[in-house]
């Protein structure tokens, strides 16, 4: 059976829509910014969907585009004053960078308040030491399918394959909070098959086509894919979905699974860092 992430982010979009239109009222009328340095083509195409939810959430929305030439000291000094914007509600760096610059640096010098993408090292060791305001959108939206099909945490087996920051990390994080018991697995991981065969639920983020097939998933699991690929211009998923329904599974597509609730995550994780703003709760 399908699990359906395109109702479950219209539920979350639509309580942002209303805590955005609440601030309106209150004459605060948040924005978000996006930082894009170089011309990929993906990442044009991701700043170009997030620029059409912000907008049908009733969020203003700011592009800073630079060169991929651009000085790293002058890179920072325009996020910094991006973010000391008033009406700044969250700010994101359009990754990957360029290969001259060191991410991990550049991402550091998000404000906490405003680091809706969950990547900052405040806010990551707020997830570790369970007093986090936000969840990484890939995470949180895993999460938040999880809780739609009440998943009852305590003693289950969660196999998460892909160690990731952007989602195998934090979520072993989020499932350990909530008391799972949580194997991570990667690209040297021995027995692979044995370990997801023991899962009451699979989470796959690794990037790679038909990883993660029926005969590797017992009956009534779980299977959460996160991963995507391209192969001959089609967008594959990392499960191949055949033969899943025969054991009854619950199963995420590929797409419209995990990726609609992942942008609704973050712009959720945008009003909820608006609201603080416009109180002066930061």
């Amino acid at each position: 059976m399908l699990i359906d992430g395109k109702a479950i982010a219209f539920k979350i979009n639509q309580e942002t829509l209303d805590k955005v239109k609440k601030m309106n009222h209150n004459w605060f009328n948040p924005k978000v910014a996006v930082v894009l340095i170089g011309n990929r083509p993906e990442s044009e195409v991701y700043v170009r969907q997030k620029e059409m939810m912000a907008k049908k959430l009733g969020f203003g929305f700011e592009l800073l585009r630079f060169p991929s030439k651009i000085k790293e000291e002058d890179l920072i000094r325009e996020i910094m004053a991006a973010q000391s914007r008033r009406d700044t509600a969250g700010i994101i760096i359009q990754l990957p960078l360029p290969k001259q610059f060191d991410q991990q640096k550049i991402l550091s010098y998000i404000l906490p308040e405003a680091d809706i993408d969950c990547l900052t090292e405040i806010n990551l060791g707020r997830l570790l030491l369970k007093d986090n305001r936000l969840e990484p959108p890939t995470a949180g939206a895993v999460m938040e399918i999880l809780r739609d099909l009440n998943v009852d945490f305590p003693g289950k087996n969660v196999v998460i394959i892909g160690s990731g920051l952007l989602l195998g990390r934090p979520l072993a994080v989020l499932l350990m909070n909530a008391r799972a018991t949580v194997t991570i697995c990667n690209s040297t991981t021995k027995n692979l098959t044995k370990k997801c065969l023991e899962a009451d639920i699979i989470i796959s983020g690794a990037g790679k086509k038909n990883l993660v097939t029926a005969k590797m998933v017992k009956k009534g699991t779980i299977v959460i894919d996160a991963g995507f690929s391209f192969d001959k211009g089609k967008v594959f998923g990392d499960v191949n979905v055949s033969g899943l329904d025969k054991k009854g599974v619950l199963v995420t597509p590929t797409p419209g699974g995990v990726g609609p609730i992942t942008v609704a995550k973050l712009f959720q994780n945008a009003a909820i860092c608006a609201e603080r703003k416009m109180t002066g709760n930061v």
